[in-house]
């Protein structure tokens, strides 16, 4: 299973950054970086199958694919943002880390704003036909 190769290359990643932690900083943290990276392309494929079995099932659904796209933008923004924001703590950077969820935050209100919109309209119609 691609898990144990991920826990592989993680603990692997991860005593060499202890490692070299001790003579230079630098590298343990360009290490730690680097280790981050591949584990992230290694789970591509199966982010993709997911996305692709979701897909399907929306489009069995009838729901309108637009808010498909929207979910999954969102889904991305939010993990894509908590791994820019673990990578700054890890490298010590606090407050930049914190800049970047607000950042993540703001980017999923404006992705949400037009099911947002459709879901008022939906709602003021509703109550205009009363």
């Amino acid at each position: 299973m691609d898990i144990f190769k991920v826990i592989g290359i993680g603990l692997t990643g991860g005593i060499l950054a202890v490692i070299l932690k001790q003579y230079k900083n630098e590298y343990a943290l360009l290490l730690g970086l680097a280790t981050a990276a591949l584990i992230l392309f290694m789970t591509l494929d199966t982010v993709e199958s997911a996305i692709g079995q979701i897909r399907l099932i929306t489009e069995r659904s009838g729901v309108d694919m637009r808010y498909f796209t929207a979910v999954m933008k969102v889904v991305g923004v939010a993990y894509i943002t908590q791994f820019g924001a673990q990578l700054l703590r890890d490298g010590g950077e606090n407050a930049i880390a914190m800049k970047v969820e607000l950042a993540g935050k703001v980017f999923i209100l404006g992705l949400t704003m037009p099911i947002i919109t459709d879901f008022l309209e939906v709602c003021i119609n509703a109550l205009s036909a009363v």
